[in-house]
């Protein structure tokens, strides 16, 4: 399907920099739509060959039904997902910036496996072996697995996470693994394009999370507003792109980054946090 979109939108004598400006997409994304590196809805298909000229019923409907064959095909398609929380994964897999800010635990994005099976069993009550704990985890796993597999691609992604210290001192499954989680952290920030994480300490006055912890994400370009994903306990989680929220959001995530610790700050205090564990 790839190589027809860019052979129809090169037949009807149309540049990337138009089609982008007609769809308010970026270049970069009819680049990367092209180049099979993102998938497109099938209504976006059928609009692309309305713009494109195409009249052909036939081939619409194939192109378009090939698009929805290739967004079956995700990789969190294998996953039980559904509502706001599939949606969040979807955008999330495609997003340039993932803002996150977290106040009870390590982001999912940033936990070591052994991390991610203690905390998800401590929250849903269970047993680290339990089934559903283990498919929770895996799904943890595969999105970090699909944002590294993106840092190897044209216009990386990367994550900026803001993390209490209480989370750095909070030894979920036990001392090793706390101590595991916090190399993890330091080994991961070692790579500065993909990954900025900053703390906030204890002693922080001004301090604007105490609200709860939530995602941001942002795309390259004109493709898309900004996702906020606020995920709560009971099922309760909530995606929108309304930009009154999103706005808001974006200030409180900025006053976390002035008034917390970033940089080599932020990285000093987790080897300060990892230096007072006590000797296995």
């Amino acid at each position: 399907m790839r190589s027809r979109l860019k052979a129809l939108r090169e037949a009807s004598e149309l540049s990337p920099a138009t089609v982008a400006d007609h769809t308010g997409w970026s270049i970069s994304k009819l680049t990367r739509i092209e180049k099979g590196e993102v998938t497109v809805q099938p209504l976006e298909v059928r609009a692309l060959l309305q713009y494109y000229g195409v009249d052909d019923e036939n081939e619409v409907a194939a192109l378009a039904k090939l698009s929805q064959a290739s967004r079956a095909r995700q990789w969190y398609s294998k996953h039980r997902l559904a509502g706001d929380f599939q949606r969040f994964v979807a955008y999330e897999s495609e997003a340039s910036v993932i803002n996150i800010w977290q106040v009870l635990f390590v982001p999912g994005l940033l936990q070591t496996e052994e991390y991610a099976r203690a905390i998800t069993a401590l929250s849903m009550r269970r047993s680290p072996d339990d089934k559903e704990v283990l498919a929770r985890v895996r799904l943890r796993m595969d999105r970090q697995q699909a944002f590294r597999e993106r840092l190897g691609r044209p216009d990386p992604p990367r994550i900026v996470a803001v993390i209490d210290e209480s989370v750095l001192r909070r030894p979920v499954g036990g001392r090793d693994a706390q101590r595991r989680q916090l190399d993890h952290l330091l080994d991961l920030a070692a790579d500065k394009a993909a990954y900025t994480i900053a703390v906030t300490p204890l002693d922080l006055v001004h301090h604007s999370g105490l609200g709860g912890t939530f995602e941001l994400l942002q795309f390259g370009g004109r493709e898309h507003g900004d996702v906020l994903f606020v995920e709560a306990a009971a099922g309760t989680d909530s995606l929108t792109m309304e930009p009154e929220m999103t706005g808001l959001f974006r200030n409180l995530l900025s006053d976390l980054l002035t008034y917390g610790r970033s940089g080599d700050d932020a990285l000093e205090l987790i080897r300060s946090v990892r230096a007072s564990l006590p000797t296995p």
